[in-house]
């Protein structure tokens, strides 16, 4: 059987297990008397869907004056090329399908036992790019902060696991528009004043920190890889609050286009396991990740 006619089979699966994971981090999240980021958007899943924004992402680019040749040759026209040649780039909707089946197969569950999970979403503020100029920004640089909050736990004695994944999104500051690259990280080991200690704040960084409810959730909402745009404003009671609105058409395709430029490996990155983990995972078998995530342990026909 095709990987195409595999999908297909199972796309009805895959999509009640995803809107599953959802159910459960809400679930959880009252338990533990906070409010879950995700939504059921997170969990959207179909064959035809991915065909249809994969081809509106390419009119976006064109649309935009982008190098649509380049932008094509980044990512897969479907699922019968997964399986062929080195990995595609984090903007084709195909490769996103299966680093979000690995995160919630492979690393999520590395992340679901025991006290002290955390998550943090750290952005350096010289890290934020003007709109028109998001290719001078490389994923190292962000990538590099998990590196740093690793290390300086490791200085001060605690023993911590990490991964961290790199998202960009837009914001204004006094009337620029600006893209801004940050990470999430999920972290296991520090408590939560050990965390604080190590992770960057104010002026120079923007940080949160929170505890873990469910790792699955946050892999959901670490693997969204939306072009957002989040707007802050006041409530009623003065409180800050964010609105998270999609990006314009030219601003979409200038993300895509950056997104286009560096594969999904270059985007994440494991700490405090064995050397070499992430690039196996990064070669799982997309059949295999279906089976796993759905718990199919008997291989029929298929």
């Amino acid at each position: 059987m095709t990987i195409c006619k595999f999908i297909y089979d199972h796309e009805l699966d895959i999509r009640d297990r995803l809107k599953g994971i959802v159910k459960e981090a809400k679930a959880a999240a009252e338990a533990a008397g906070r409010r879950h980021k995700g939504n059921a958007s997170s969990a959207r899943f179909s064959v035809a869907g991915l065909a249809t924004k994969q081809v509106n992402a390419v009119h976006d680019v064109r649309a935009a004056g982008l190098d649509v040749c380049r932008y094509e040759s980044a990512v897969h026209k479907g699922f019968g090329s997964l399986h062929h040649g080195p990995a595609k780039s984090a903007a084709c909707f195909y490769e996103r399908f299966r680093a979000r089946l690995t995160v919630l197969t492979k690393i999520a569950p590395l992340f679901a036992d025991g006290e002290n999970v955390h998550t943090v979403a750290l952005a350096k503020i010289a890290h934020r790019q003007p709109v028109g100029s998001l290719d001078q920004f490389r994923p190292t640089a962000a990538l590099r902060m998990v590196s740093t909050v690793h290390r300086a736990l490791k200085e001060r004695g605690v023993a911590s696991k990490v991964f961290g994944i790199v998202e960009v999104s837009l914001i204004e500051v006094d009337g620029a528009r600006l893209y801004e690259p940050h990470v999430h990280m999920i972290i296991k080991g520090p408590t939560y004043d050990e965390l604080s200690a190590v992770v960057p704040g104010n002026p120079r960084h923007d940080s949160q920190i929170d505890a873990v409810y469910h790792s699955g959730g946050s892999g959901l909402y670490f693997t969204k890889f939306e072009p957002e745009e989040r707007v802050s404003y006041e409530n009623r009671r003065g409180k800050q609050n964010r609105q998270r609105n999609k990006m314009q058409a030219s601003e979409r395709a200038e993300w895509l286009d950056w997104y286009a430029q560096h594969g999904m490996a270059e985007l994440m990155i494991l700490a405090g396991f064995q050397p070499g983990l992430m690039r196996k995972f990064m070669n799982a078998d997309l059949r295999e990740l279906v089976r796993e995530f759905l718990g199919i342990r008997r291989r029929g026909r298929d």
